[in-house]
């Protein structure tokens, strides 16, 4: 048992991610359309810096950064295919053998709450993920205080997602909110097989130390404020869980519905715009049960590019927002048009 919260440095996590590169590499190293992003007014209010504004009908949502570091491609993000297979990719899309990954965490305001969807490191990671200041300083830069969460809506129980809810000291980081879960999911990292099955994963030790800490640490503290949803269940009005399963045991999209238009916070079911979209056979580390996870990727990423759902990749490039288009036998993805 964990007796007090534990910190990891970016430097350990990042070096064991890179590690596992090193030895595995032999390559060197919107049109915002149904849901649309939408000015503010004021210079105070203009996109950028740490948070971006749109709208999903009569909701009005902003992407909060939380950071970023760099990532190796191979075997963070693919594990199972060649560097023979992944060269040619890489080269097709100007991307490096390593990458800039960013955390992009989402507040929605229904008009009668306000939401926020995932929570980032936190502190997890020290006070931000990579250079860039974290969630807390980029809520305040939008003028979100934490007081002002209604509902935090979890799509999984990974460290990159439930980090923030509590702070170093032990508080909960959202004071007022309530906290939902997926029920299975939630039942999962607060059993007791998630520990002997995150040691036995092929994930790099510092994102193994920093899962089971996260859950041992940030769970608890939030269990008497916890809300349980079944797989597809309603949230609240406008919002329901959509299931997706693999990527961890009970993962879930989050699906927005405001009047005509659509919205699909896609969690954790595409890690990057090239590997997950135009390879969606190509499985990250991370991945619970890859064989689940590669068939709920494709059932995701079929039904958004069918419906012509905007969406948002936690870990795409900030803001994350943009469109799935089918190409041949995979998908190419359209980041939705910055508006400032």
């Amino acid at each position: 048992m964990i007796k007090s919260p534990t910190t990891l440095t970016r430097r350990n996590v990042f070096r064991a991610a890179a590690g596992l590169a090193v030895a595995g590499a032999a390559t060197p190293f919107l049109t915002p359309s149904p849901a649309r992003a939408e000015a503010q007014s004021g210079p105070e209010a203009l996109n950028g810096n740490g948070f971006y504004r749109f709208k999903i009908g009569d909701f009005k949502a902003t992407v909060i950064s939380d950071g970023y570091g760099q990532i190796p491609i191979k075997p963070v993000f693919v594990m199972n295919a060649s560097d023979a297979e992944i060269a040619p990719v890489l080269k097709a899309n100007f991307l490096q053998p390593v990458v800039q990954v960013t955390n992009n965490v989402l507040v929605v305001d229904t008009g009668q709450e306000r939401i926020l969807v995932d929570s980032g490191f936190g502190e997890k990671l020290g006070p931000a993920f990579g250079s860039f200041p974290g969630l807390e300083a980029n809520l305040v830069r939008a003028g979100i205080t934490p007081e002002s969460i209604d509902l935090v809506v979890m799509s999984h129980g990974h460290l990159d997602h439930i980090g923030g809810l509590v702070t170093k000291a032990g508080a909960l980081a959202f004071p007022k909110a309530q906290f939902v879960f997926v029920d299975t999911e939630w039942n999962y990292w607060t059993g007791s097989r998630f520990e002997s099955e995150v040691n036995t994963s092929p994930m790099p030790d510092g994102f193994k130390k920093g899962t089971i800490s996260a859950a041992r640490e940030n769970l608890p503290p939030v269990a008497s404020r916890a809300r349980f949803v079944k797989q597809n269940g309603e949230i609240t009005t406008g919002v329901h869980y959509i299931s997706a399963p693999g990527h961890s045991p009970s993962h879930a999209t989050i699906l927005f519905v405001s009047g005509n238009e659509q919205f699909m916070h896609m969690g954790d079911i595409a890690h990057h715009p090239v590997t997950s979209l135009q390879r969606p056979n190509w499985s990250p580390i991370f991945d619970y049960d890859p064989a689940q996870a590669i068939k709920s990727r494709k059932a995701i990423l079929d039904r958004v590019a069918t419906e012509q759902t905007m969406v948002m990749g936690y870990h795409f490039p900030f803001p994350g927002l943009g469109h799935v288009i089918r190409q041949d036998n995979a998908y190419r993805w359209e980041a939705a048009q910055w508006v400032w």
